[in-house]
């Protein structure tokens, strides 16, 4: 099990979470989030990290349009996505003109047992990605809520995505610390390949505090 730490709005926590090999590194230009930043400001703190391809971009564009272009200016390949319908990601995922492939993590929200429409959605998108992450949803939002998931109801989204492809890789975000993972850690591996880390590290919104990270990467390590 690897982790994702997001919400990273300053150089030196960028920093840290390279050092302590972080697997992903995210930061978030969604405007509803209190730990949104503008694309020049995250152009800022990725370009020092030794590795690029650890970065991901987390944003809510309005049509593939908007996708393209903020995909084009950030100049990032790894994409966190918490809007878009699926003929819009294959247009995405085939966008070219960073000369590498683009990773696509479809955000997904959970509140309670999945219903059909949810199941459906779930198998839609788990054809198409290279990653499904699934969060907590709250009032038709998913992501940066700092609620706490349903882990029985985010098991059963993830049995459903494995089904229909077994080579899909899964986050499991909405409200996640060291607490609830040291808990948990058996069944989080058994059905998680990486656990999103956001409000579970910071002080207040968008500040790490960076003896959490060591923790939790220190637990993780071990």
């Amino acid at each position: 099990m690897k982790i994702k730490i997001c919400g990273l709005t300053r150089p030196e926590d960028v920093q840290i979470c390279e050092d302590l090999y972080s697997e992903f590194i995210g930061f978030i230009n969604v405007k509803r989030s209190p730990r949104y930043l503008n694309l020049e400001k995250i152009r800022q703190l990725v370009e020092p990290m030794k590795d690029k391809n650890r970065a991901v971009l987390v944003i809510e564009p309005k049509d593939i349009d908007e996708a393209i272009k903020t995909v084009e200016y950030s100049k990032m390949n790894s994409i966190q996505l918490h809007s878009l319908k699926e003929e819009d990601i294959k247009i995405l995922k085939h966008f070219n003109t960073l000369k590498k492939p683009i990773r696509i993590i479809k955000a997904i929200g959970i509140h309670e047992r999945c219903n059909h429409i949810k199941k459906e959605e779930i198998k839609e998108y788990a054809r198409i990605c290279d990653f499904l992450l699934f969060d907590s949803q709250v009032n038709g939002k998913s992501g940066g809520t700092g609620k706490q998931i349903n882990l029985e109801h985010a098991i059963e989204a993830a049995k459903i995505a494995k089904n229909v492809n077994r080579d899909i890789k899964l986050f499991l975000a909405g409200g996640m610390n060291l607490e609830f993972i040291k808990k948990e850690f058996n069944t989080l591996e058994l059905f998680y390949d990486y656990i999103d880390v956001n409000s579970g590290v910071e002080t207040q919104p968008g500040i790490k505090n960076q003896n959490r990270i060591r923790e939790l990467m220190q637990y993780i390590k071990n």
